[in-house]
């Protein structure tokens, strides 16, 4: 092992869509797990959009303000490479929250209310779906179309972000229940990833026609939207949706880093008017996870081929600042992105 190792820490707070300019990699000493601690080597982190609420100087929701020189946060799947905890043994690989960083000492007993590192069973798939499929992004999925969505056979739901780590496992779990399944995302080459994966029809955002494609993959309209982005994209789909359709918010990138009242024109008006006379019934679930049920149904699907999981991977540490930035500027991965920060023993 060496002696030091390299972590990325924020430099600036981010003004709109974050910038690669906005970190900084630094190289320290490889910290030492004292009693009860243990050492993990981090293997992947996932560069999710969610961290961008943590980098406003003045924070306008829930999540807590990252200081400048802080490493920056973010989920991980480690292995860990000392131990003092009777839980824990050199080999296991666990997912948490250790951050962009090489090496990182964990207090299990000290978490924070996500609990303690969650140890990975790598015969169930890869590791690094512990970040996508059967991490967050999965139970995120399942808790949208299952439990808040209420997705019944024979339904039609669309999903905006479609391509990302949630849409396109939310997608697959519509196909699961009997449903049809729509996305939306931007760029042929997206578009045409998903109707790989098993969706049913597709709507490009970023063509000229995008109007046209949406009206044609919903002739009937919608019973569910999962939304993911609001913004244009959102305004586009109300019309296509059912008398009483169900409007499950997962989340809303085009408005990440934009304050409580953002560019005009004021849409909510004609929001209103359709939430009313739609009878439109809206949940958001922010920081709501389907749990150990979800984790295991998905499993359960992978095991039997009927959900795939898409990944894309950029290589090294070094690389994180970009591939975050990315998220926010309409990049060409699928599913979700990853940093492999090194190979797995």
């Amino acid at each position: 092992m060496s002696e030091t190792m390299k972590q990325v820490v924020l430099a600036a707070y981010a003004k709109g869509n974050p910038k690669p300019s906005d970190f900084r990699i630094e190289e320290v000493p490889v910290p030492v797990a004292g009693e009860r601690e243990i050492l993990l080597r981090t293997l992947w982190l996932a560069v999710d959009p969610l961290i961008r609420f943590s980098l406003d100087e003045k924070l306008l929701s829930g999540a807590t303000r990252m200081e400048l020189g802080a490493v920056m946060v973010g989920p991980t799947v480690c292995e860990v490479a000392a131990s003092n905890h009777p839980d824990y043994a050199v080999g296991d690989v666990v997912e948490g929250r250790s951050g962009w960083q090489e090496y990182a000492v964990v207090a299990p007993d000290q978490s924070d209310y996500r609990g303690p590192p969650r140890k990975v069973d790598s015969s169930l798939a890869p590791v690094s779906t512990a970040l996508g499929a059967l991490g967050g992004p999965g139970q995120t999925a399942y808790e949208g179309i299952v439990n808040v969505g209420k997705v019944k056979a024979g339904e039609t739901v669309v999903i905006s972000a479609a391509a990302g780590a949630v849409g396109s496992i939310a997608g697959q779990i519509v196909k699961v229940l009997g449903g049809r399944a729509v996305g939306i995302a931007g760029g042929a080459s997206k578009c045409a990833a998903l109707l790989d994966l098993g969706f049913d029809a597709v709507a490009d955002y970023k063509a000229p026609d995008f109007a046209d494609q949406l009206k044609a993959a919903l002739p009937d309209g919608a019973e569910v939207y999962l939304d993911n982005v609001g913004g244009d994209v959102t305004l586009a789909v109300l019309p296509h949706l059912k008398r009483g359709a169900r409007m499950p918010m997962c989340g809303f990138i085009a408005y990440y880093g934009v304050g409580m009242e953002g560019p005009g024109p004021d849409h909510l008006p004609g929001f209103y008017r359709q939430i009313m006379a739609k009878a439109l019934e809206i949940k958001g679930f922010a920081g709501i996870f389907a749990g150990k049920k979800g984790l295991e149904d998905i499993a359960g699907w992978m095991k039997d081929g009927k959900i795939r999981f898409a990944e894309s991977v950029v290589e090294g540490l070094d690389a994180a600042p970009q591939a975050f930035s990315s998220v926010f500027s309409g990049h060409d991965h699928v599913g979700k992105l990853l940093v492999r920060v090194a190979p797995e023993a």
